[in-house]
């Protein structure tokens, strides 16, 4: 990524979940909750690699510049996904996250394997295949 004067590339993996653990991540959820993420990341700027979730968590991978600071960003997202689907998304179904969230930067090289991993979610987890340092949340 470049702007003018300065070179950075700003790759992050999130991961957070829902409130109390609860399985709130139906496929109905999920197909109101993906795009407005996405357009939520254009609104605000990010660059969206990849969002998916399993039942109780959901992870995104953002490319972000140097002026955006990260706890906004997990701040911004959490926030108007919880409002748009709970009030605006004509969904019976509410959705409320839980406290904190996990964070981690990852190379460039990185991404095509952190967007496989998102993108197969579901699979990772009813194999238990899952990889301890993407889906960690709490320290």
């Amino acid at each position: 990524m470049k702007r003018t004067g300065v070179f950075y590339q700003l790759i992050y993996h999130f991961v957070w979940s829902t409130k109390n653990r609860e399985p709130c991540l139906t496929a109905t959820v999920e197909a109101c909750l993906f795009p407005y993420i996405s357009a939520k990341c254009q609104e605000l700027g990010y660059t969206l690699y990849a969002v998916n979730g399993a039942w109780d968590h959901l992870h995104v991978l953002l490319g972000l510049t140097p002026s955006i600071l990260v706890a906004d960003v997990a701040k911004n997202l959490k926030g108007a996904s919880s409002h748009f689907i709970t009030h605006d998304s004509g969904l019976e179904e509410t959705l409320y996250w839980q406290d904190g969230y996990g964070v981690m930067t990852i190379r460039q090289a990185e991404i095509p394997r952190v967007v496989r991993y998102i993108q197969n979610q579901k699979e990772y987890h009813r194999t238990g295949k899952m990889s301890e340092l993407l889906e960690r949340i709490q320290p």
